[in-house]
């Protein structure tokens, strides 16, 4: 079946876009006369009849580049046998992805349009379809409204002021009537025989005034329960919570956002209840949308836009390139080790994200990076320790959710491997949920995250999405968490059990949801639709503090958010990530007047053909933001020198060569939807091997472009090694930075990287047995495991050199009765201007067999020759562990155990160690 649906643009060569019914949203484009696509949302019987079909299609007025009218018969004929051509290729590309959505799959919202071509989003009115030139079409012809010139090349039907002859309030009333209004938009359906009500042909973000029924008498639901709703009449949903615009603390927002939401909900209707309960199929570039119908804010009408993602602005189609910063990835912040740069860059991302008019963004992923070969782990903000991602997480979220976006922290839960990611069921014990997989996710909720994505897997043998125990147990009752729930793309199963058991919203359709209204109770309907209300008050967009969604010439998703500021900032967070392994005989800095070879296609290109999505600067998946502006380390390289220093590129390492630095740049490569075969650095060891042959070449240094971790035994062969984790566009810039002494790499190993011979896991763990994986390790996660192993890592966590030296003393330890403080000094006794950042692990009887772990890290900037004192403080909290038998936390203090407290440069680098015994005051 085909649904006709027209949309807001108009382009020179429209499409007919074929969408085999499936699990997925994944699509295809054949060039015919229109745009045809398949809206499963839209129930049996309230598609319209052929003849309206083909009377949409022949009152669809022409494009600017094509004045042909269209053949609309010979369009629905052919568009039928494109969509059955097409089925077996929609199988394939689902079956290929794993269901995901992807840049490189067309899955749901994946290279949504040729938008080139684009015209106008402007609102169907005064007697002008939705989309169309009023002054081509030769429309807006009704009283009250003016053909306006837009553009150049746009004219859109505008209604008119007072002065310009507009429609008294009677008469607004009749044209609000016609299905071309948004009466939400003009709060024009005043008359008591009208409702404002959403339109059901997928234009979630315009309702129509359409004459009453029986149902609309505020007695509309299907279980006899009380619905006090307001019958489709438009709320102002501002009256309520105007000291959320002063209002910073997260506690005390999130009450003033539950006690307005519950207000409103009982003015609102069970229709427009249920439509805060599912969401609408991307495109227009978003990923999606949730429909919050009636409400009106200090912006005008309340919109839900969602998109990826947590590290740039993926607008999933050609226009949009560019148009947005690809910052590093999620890895990179971690590798960062600072709450700082986590701070920044959720506010840059967030920045990008309202002036794009999204105001849902789907992120951070805060997922531990449990298993190494996890092809998601470079979007991780947390790498393979909880309490890191903890720390940065907040961080990164109290800076998004203070700019009016709702955060979305994914992907509840178990989430750690991509292999088998939609059917594996896992198991998990109590302890380790709380101490490891869950810590992330409680620090963003305490930091105001106004949402969360289940994911696709099982666990405990009920999909994530309709599990009682995540969502109502462990989210709800355990965490406190307020907001909503939406599901990841296809991740629902069923309707009633998935929202009886704690899924808010489905995405990205009704699948499953479409028949909420006779399943569910009304006090149901109000808990589930509550709660994404309370999450948008709390977020302030109702209020006005949310982006500005203007649906208008030229749509806000084409606004260039680049800037200098960001590239800037970008480059930053490159030069703080990026992780020294190696400088035998201090090689880096480079010296000036060196001759510099750059060795390898990473050197030179962004784009490898053997990667189906990203490149290889930036992961794929649905987290990549697509840019024709990256600056490679060649590039970046030449730019900066202007002085007799020299600098050549070659692809390969072959011939007569002569340097006095050979760089060789590799690249591993990561994609949602399917783990790394291995931890190998691709070419890395022969590039290296082949260098070291040529008398020629003094030095050889290897950048490592990694979105995880690799396994280094080429290390030995090179004098230095630096590691970027998938640093974006700037590397360019970056890169020369660093290697030419004008920046000292920052970074410290947000994963440890194992020795080649590791073996971590048994079949069972991973990647499991049957689509069963057993999480038996349980709290030895990452580097936890290697120490309570006697496993040592190449590189540990937290490992990272400097182009400088630090020397610390004045350590101590002292107990309060509340609290731990610690105190320490370090001084920069080197050359260089660097960062140093101790990090303070913890230890006692009642973790065992973790022997010890990260609770506290403190990145500090110091000049050469500058000291400073450093101060951080352990709460009882940080020395806690889950009790099992209790259900409880219990902490050292509780039990009279002595707390071991170590500082170190990394998990196994031990600066300096204390024990501590504390009465709890």
């Amino acid at each position: 079946r085909l649904k006709i649906r027209t949309h807001a643009f108009c382009r020179a060569k429209p499409t007919v876009k074929a969408v085999a019914a499936m699990p997925s949203s994944t699509e295809s484009y054949v060039n015919v006369p229109t745009y045809v696509p398949v809206d499963r949302s839209v129930p049996d019987d309230e598609e319209p009849l052929a003849d309206d079909l083909l009377d949409l299609l022949e009152r669809r007025q022409s494009c600017h580049n094509n004045p042909a009218r269209v053949s609309a018969r010979w369009v629905v004929g052919l568009a039928v046998v494109v969509a059955a051509a097409l089925a077996l290729l929609m199988v394939a590309g689902w079956a290929a992805t794993g269901g995901h959505r992807s840049a490189s799959t067309g899955a749901v919202h994946a290279n949504f349009l040729a938008l080139d071509s684009m015209k106008v989003l402007g609102d169907g009115q005064g007697g002008c379809d939705w989309g169309a030139d009023c002054k081509v079409a030769g429309c807006c012809t009704h009283k009250g409204f003016k053909c306006v010139e837009k553009s150049a090349y746009w004219h859109q039907c505008e209604a008119s002021s007072d002065d310009d002859g507009g429609n008294s309030d009677d008469e607004n009333v009749d044209e609000c009537s016609e299905p071309e209004t948004d009466c939400t938009e003009s709060n024009c359906c005043s008359d008591d025989d009208y409702a404002c009500r959403a339109r059901t042909d997928g234009m979630w973000f315009q309702s129509t005034c359409v004459e009453k029924s029986s149902d609309d008498s505020g007695d509309d639901n299907d279980n006899d329960d009380d619905d006090s709703g307001n019958g489709g009449g438009v709320l102002i949903g501002q009256h309520c919570g105007q000291e959320l615009l002063t209002e910073t603390d997260v506690k005390q927002r999130w009450a003033i956002a539950e006690r307005c939401s519950h207000e409103m909900i009982r003015q609102m209707s069970k229709d427009d209840k249920l439509r805060l309960l599912h969401g609408s199929s991307g495109g227009l570039g978003y990923a999606g949308y949730i429909s919050v119908q009636g409400i009106q804010g200090a912006k005008g009408k309340v919109r839900l836009t969602m998109n990826d993602g947590p590290q740039g602005y993926n607008g999933y189609t050609d226009p949009t390139i560019g148009k947005s910063t690809q910052f590093p990835d999620l890895i990179a912040v971690a590798a960062s080790f600072d709450t700082e740069t986590a701070a920044a860059f959720g506010a840059a991302i967030a920045e990008e994200f309202r002036t794009k008019g999204c105001s849902v963004l789907l992120g951070p992923d805060v997922e531990v990076a449990r298993v190494q070969l996890s092809g998601r782990t470079f979007e991780s903000l947390t790498g393979e320790d909880p309490y890191l991602g903890s720390q940065l997480g907040a961080a990164y979220v109290r800076e998004v959710q203070s700019r009016g976006l709702i955060a979305t922290v994914k992907h509840w839960l178990d989430n750690n491997q991509e292999k088998n990611r939609q059917e594996l069921d896992v198991d998990v014990s109590d302890r380790a949920q709380h101490e490891v997989y869950m810590l992330p996710f409680k620090a963003a909720i305490d930091a105001g995250a106004g949402a969360v994505m289940c994911s696709y897997n099982k666990v405990y043998g009920e999909y994530a999405c309709e599990n009682s125990k995540l969502l109502r147990k462990l989210l709800r009752e355990d965490l406190g968490f307020k907001g909503f729930v939406v599901s990841d793309w296809g991740a629902v199963h069923s309707g009633k059990p998935s929202a009886e058991h704690g899924l808010n919203v489905e995405m990205p359709e009704a699948k499953y949801y479409s028949n909420l209204g006779s399943e569910l109770s009304q006090g149901r309907i109000d808990e589930l639709s509550g709660q994404v209300l309370t999450a948008v008050y709390a977020a302030g967009q109702i209020h006005g503090q949310g982006p500005t969604i203007d649906w208008s010439w030229p749509p806000p998703y084409f606004s260039d958010t680049t800037s200098a500021k960001h590239n800037d900032f970008a480059k930053r967070v490159i030069i703080e990530s990026t992780v020294l392994l190696k400088n035998h005989r201090s090689i880096l800095p480079v010296k000036s007047g060196s001759k510099i070879l750059l060795v390898g296609k990473a050197c030179h290109d962004e784009k490898d053909s053997a990667y189906s999505q990203g490149s290889m600067f930036s992961a794929g998946g649905s987290g990549y933001a697509a840019t024709n502006k990256a600056v490679t380390p060649y590039q970046g390289l030449k730019d900066a020198v202007s002085d007799s220093t020299s600098v050549d590129w070659i692809a390969e390492a072959s011939g007569d060569l002569v340097a006095d630095v050979a760089v060789v740049c590799v690249a591993a490569h990561e994609e949602e939807g399917q783990d790394r075969k291995d931890l190998t650095l691709p070419k890395a060891q022969e590039m290296v091997d082949t260098l070291k042959a040529e008398s020629g070449i003094k030095a050889i240094v290897v950048l490592a472009i990694v979105p995880g971790a690799i396994t280094t035994e080429w290390i030995e062969s090179a004098d230095a090694a630096l590691v970027m984790f998938m640093p974006g566009e700037r590397i360019g810039p970056a890169f020369a930075d660093i290697l030419l002494g004008k920046a000292s790499p920052n970074g410290r190993l947000p994963v440890s990287f194992p020795k080649q011979d590791e073996k971590r896991f048994t079949s069972e763990q991973y990647p499991g047995v049957n689509l069963k994986s057993s999480f038996s390790e349980g709290v030895l996660v990452g580097y936890r495991w290697n120490e309570a192993q006697g496993v040592p890592s190449a590189f540990p966590f937290g490992f990272g050199l400097s182009y400088t030296s630090f020397r610390f003393s004045g350590f101590q330890a002292t107990c309060d009765g509340q609290g731990v403080k610690i105190s320490l000094q370090s001084s920069n006794v080197g050359e260089n201007d660097g960062a140093t950042v101790p990090q303070i692990y913890v230890g006692y009887e009642s973790l065992k067999p973790v022997v010890k772990q990260l609770r506290g890290f403190k990145k500090v900037h110091l000049a050469a020759g500058a000291s400073e004192d450093i101060a951080m403080e352990l709460s009882e909290f940080d020395l806690s562990y889950y009790d099992e038998p209790t259900q409880g936390w219990r902490s050292a203090w509780d039990k009279g155990e002595t707390v071991t407290i170590t500082v170190g440069s990394s998990a196994t680098d031990v600066l300096w160690t204390t024990a501590v015994t504390c009465d709890k005051k």
